[in-house]
């Protein structure tokens, strides 16, 4: 038989014909589903979805800066933590529209945004987490262990602290940086996201890497 131009079924009865009588190959096809309601529903709730995270968000961080500017002291330890943990919500907030008009057609905002907005978009994410855990170890000391914290927590502790969660928030989304990229697909127009990893792009980001750990460790030794 012409192996060339066998297809799959006479393929599988050719394979079956060689095996013993107690042995056979069966293949199931399992048919994959259609995302296209799916999409269509993905298409209208989440641009509602983020334009309403962004006002809300928006608002409320608002609000906590002008409470903060007006009735607090800004050179709180405390105080500077929730500074810099309403940045860091205001970055994650300010990527929600750029998402919410993809969702609803395409991405129309260009190469450049798009690595922009996907790398801030998880700076704001990860920073905000940091953030929180931060303060919650910073709760703790100031309560569990009154007296060191007294001492401990001036000046240089919040700007020691602010300094990492930042660079650690960055840190982590290099690979985004690099690896977000757009596309273009004939179901879908112009998409925004991670591209595969590349070796190039892998090298790049294990560069970036070990040049920002690299300065780090470099002046303490």
């Amino acid at each position: 038989m012409d192996t060339s131009t066998m297809d799959y079924e006479d393929f599988l009865e050719l394979l079956n014909s060689t095996l013993e009588d107690n042995e056979t190959i069966s293949v199931n096809f399992v048919k994959l589903c259609h995302k296209k309601e799916v999409n269509q529903f993905g298409s209208q709730f989440l641009p509602t979805f983020y334009y309403c995270m962004f006002l809300f968000s928006l608002l409320g961080n608002v609000l906590v800066l002008y409470i903060m500017r007006r009735y607090e002291k800004l050179n709180t330890v405390t105080n500077t933590f929730l500074l810099n943990l309403v940045v860091s919500d205001l970055v994650f907030t300010f990527s929600l529209p750029f998402w919410a008009a993809y969702h609803s057609s395409q991405w129309i905002f260009g190469r450049l945004l798009c690595k922009l907005v996907g790398g801030l978009y998880f700076v704001g994410f990860y920073s905000s987490i940091l953030f929180l855990t931060l303060m919650t170890f910073d709760r703790y000391l100031a309560v569990v262990h009154a007296v060191v914290a007294s001492r401990k927590r001036k000046k240089t502790y919040a700007l020691v602290s602010l300094a990492v969660v930042w660079c650690v928030s960055i840190l982590a989304t290099f690979k985004e940086f690099l690896l977000f990229d757009v596309r273009n697909s004939a179901n879908y127009g112009t998409l925004c996201e991670e591209s595969h990893t590349s070796n190039e792009l892998l090298a790049k980001w294990q560069v970036a890497v070990f040049k920002t750990e690299f300065g780090f460790h470099a002046p303490s030794n």
